[in-house]
């Protein structure tokens, strides 16, 4: 899924190819990725094979699944082909495997880097051959290199670090990041914490809805990890009061729910006002309407229709006849 980050004009430009001329120095590029990932176990070997390779012969990565990380939108890939072409091309190269059988590439890091690549009209691009990379370091090896980007955001560290465990818990490992050897090189090659990590992990179960609040942070990554703990239901429920909930008012739903959810009371919690009397009747008989059209259409034949009212006003008549104590002037 494309989303937009920032739009780039030259100088923009230009000063984040000399933050990536400076990153490079202090060694924060794919080379060191490919090394936090022989630190976590991982067998790499001959990953220092340089070559000129064809861009037609390059595929996407075939190993992400349905999601992606964040992309460069076509209008930024453009504006980033003049200073491509003022520098002479890519500083670092791309990481690729051999495509097994075949003289075609694989694509594990470095998707920008060929797109602006290909803009500018250039047939070869440098690239970093791993020979005998396995579909577990390939995976890992794409996850991190996108979590270390400068302009990741958010959602990307939760899709990359989510890939990083579910490739790693797929090969049999224990869900416990502690009790990972792999995971812990890795966490500590990234120079980021495990609070974090589970943080990031814990708010894969947010709807897709919501992601963009946490990009933008109109939601904050603390209250994220409490409305992630509600179901989807509920989290699309509360989704036009989301710029408003905070790390309390989350705690909140959380406890609401477990008591038994309730819409209004929750608008209520993050809103901190309470709904008129006759806006509680309003929203209270929208809701009914909506379950009373969806009952019906789905149980009764339309020789009923004329006599719908009726029928409705009966079946209150015998719930009030149950339940005495709710008529009104009681």
């Amino acid at each position: 899924m494309a989303k937009k980050k920032f739009l780039m004009d030259e100088d923009e430009m230009d000063a984040i190819l000399d933050s990536d001329i400076a990153a490079l120095d202090q060694g924060h590029s794919d080379q060191k990725i490919l090394d936090i990932v022989r630190a976590g176990g991982q067998g790499l070997t001959a990953a220092q094979d340089f070559y000129e390779i064809p861009v037609d012969q390059i595929d996407p990565f075939s190993l992400k699944g349905a999601s992606d990380f964040s992309r460069w939108s076509e209008e930024e890939v453009q504006d980033a082909v003049p200073a491509f072409r003022q520098y002479g091309g890519s500083f670092e190269p791309i990481i690729v495997r051999q495509k097994q059988g075949s003289h075609r590439f694989e694509l594990i890091a470095g998707e920008q880097r060929l797109r602006v690549t290909r803009a500018a009209g250039a047939k070869t691009i440098t690239a970093r051959v791993i020979r005998n990379c396995s579909d577990s370091e390939a995976l890992d090896i794409f996850a991190l290199t996108n979590i270390q980007r400068r302009s990741t955001t958010i959602s990307d560290q939760i899709y990359g670090w989510g890939l990083v465990v579910e490739n790693h818990t797929n090969q049999g490992a224990r869900s416990d990041l502690g009790a990972q050897d792999t995971l812990s090189a890795y966490i500590k090659g990234m120079q980021t914490s495990r609070s974090q990590v589970y943080r990031y992990l814990a708010l894969r179960a947010l709807v897709p809805e919501l992601l963009p609040a946490l990009d933008s942070g109109k939601l904050s990554i603390r209250a994220g990890e409490k409305v992630a703990a509600l179901s989807p239901e509920h989290q699309r429920a509360i989704a036009p009061y989301i710029h408003l909930v905070s790390e309390a008012t989350g705690a909140q739903l959380v406890a609401l729910e477990k008591g038994g959810w309730d819409t209004d009371a929750a608008a209520e919690i993050i809103t901190g006002r309470k709904k008129t009397r006759r806006q509680r009747y309003d929203s209270s008989m929208r809701t009914a309407m909506l379950h009373a059209r969806k009952y019906v259409a789905g149980h009764f034949s339309e020789a009923c229709y004329d006599d719908l009212s009726t029928i409705i006003v009966d079946a209150l008549e015998a719930w009030l006849e149950q339940h005495p104590e709710m008529r009104k002037g009681r």
